[in-house]
């Protein structure tokens, strides 16, 4: 736009020097050309410029590791007004490693709707982010410039890719029975305590026969123990070759004990120590446990979960853990 304008600059100020030393009709039709084709351009390029909206979209929305994915950046312009040019900035970025790249797009000539497909580094795991930084859209001469509302930023799942096993063999007590959320699903009288009768509880709930042996009104309460769940665990850092290993195993003994019918925990630690735990019981709980792990950066080197033991007192009674790390077959069992 610099270049244009300084052209624009030298075009009028021969016109006037040539109005100076010419006082005749063809240089006062030349300044007034010269003078009104900056707003002629404004007018009609402006309802095109107020107009132009851009959309982000991942292609696909999820993919495997390795598998091609492009990003589609999509400019429309209403009505069909064509569009001078345009300019965008976007970043593409890793946001499990970190990783951004710098990406610069010149379009001329946009009538209605006009996508351009990116490709999309698939190489790592992780969930891939393209945003759009800065847009500018110009007017005919390119002397005027307007910034468009910037659109959401795209996101595609660049999941890690899992072989068949068998599901690791889990001792009688250790995570055998069912999570609390399964056991809640569960029919009133199996687990529960006895209390007196509050205002609002259910009629169902009441213990018919103790209240006419008492001559009062008791109540049974299900509660749901702290039930122990199979322990999927890792330590989330290390180069980029190394998640990609430590998630492929992670996936596949999750997807393992899924098709066991056994839901399980996946436990790791944050970059800044913090605890995450993921429940999985089927396959969209695994999908959010998925975007979970690789939707925040993990850094080279971080803290271990075998440095955080008052972790797994938590849970009260004997959990089945199954360490995952990046070494060929890299699986430790225990407690």
């Amino acid at each position: 736009m610099a270049r244009r304008r300084i052209l624009y600059a030298l075009a009028l100020a021969g016109v006037l020097l040539f109005q100076i030393t010419n006082e005749n009709y063809l240089a006062h039709f030349l300044l007034g050309m010269c003078l009104a084709l900056p707003l002629l351009s404004l007018g009609l390029s402006l309802p095109g410029m107020l107009g132009c909206r851009l959309e982000l979209i991942p292609l696909p929305a999820a993919l495997d590791r390795g598998e091609a994915g492009r990003w589609q950046v999509c400019v429309s312009s209403p009505n069909g007004l064509p569009l001078s040019r345009l300019t965008l900035r976007l970043t593409a970025e890793n946001l499990l490693l970190g990783q951004r790249e710098r990406l610069r797009l010149k379009l001329s000539g946009v009538a209605r709707r006009r996508p351009v497909e990116l490709a999309a580094d698939t190489a790592h795991c992780g969930l891939l982010e393209l945003r759009a930084d800065r847009v500018r859209v110009y007017d005919y001469l390119g002397l005027f410039a307007l910034s468009p509302p910037l659109p959401p930023p795209a996101r595609m799942l660049c999941r890690p890719v899992p072989s068949p096993v068998p599901p690791p063999g889990i001792p009688e007590g250790q995570g055998g029975r069912p999570s609390p959320r399964t056991a809640a699903r569960r029919g009133p009288g199996e687990d529960y305590e006895l209390r007196e009768y509050r205002p609002g509880d259910p009629m169902r709930a009441v213990h018919w026969k103790l209240s006419s042996k008492w001559d009062e009104l008791i109540v049974r309460e299900r509660w749901d123990a702290p039930v122990p769940l199979p322990l999927v665990t890792l330590d989330r850092f290390g180069t980029p070759g190394e998640l990609d290993r430590m998630l492929d195993k992670t996936l596949r003994l999750s997807r393992a004990l899924l098709t066991a019918q056994r839901p399980h925990g996946v436990l790791w630690l944050e970059g800044d120590g913090s605890p995450r735990l993921c429940l999985v019981g089927d396959e969209g709980e695994l999908r959010a446990c998925l975007l979970a792990l690789l939707g925040t950066c993990a850094p080279r080197s971080g803290p271990a979960l075998d440095g955080r033991p008052e972790l797994f007192l938590e849970w009260g009674s004997p959990t089945h853990r199954v360490h995952v790390t990046a070494e060929e077959g890299g699986e430790s069992h225990g407690r």
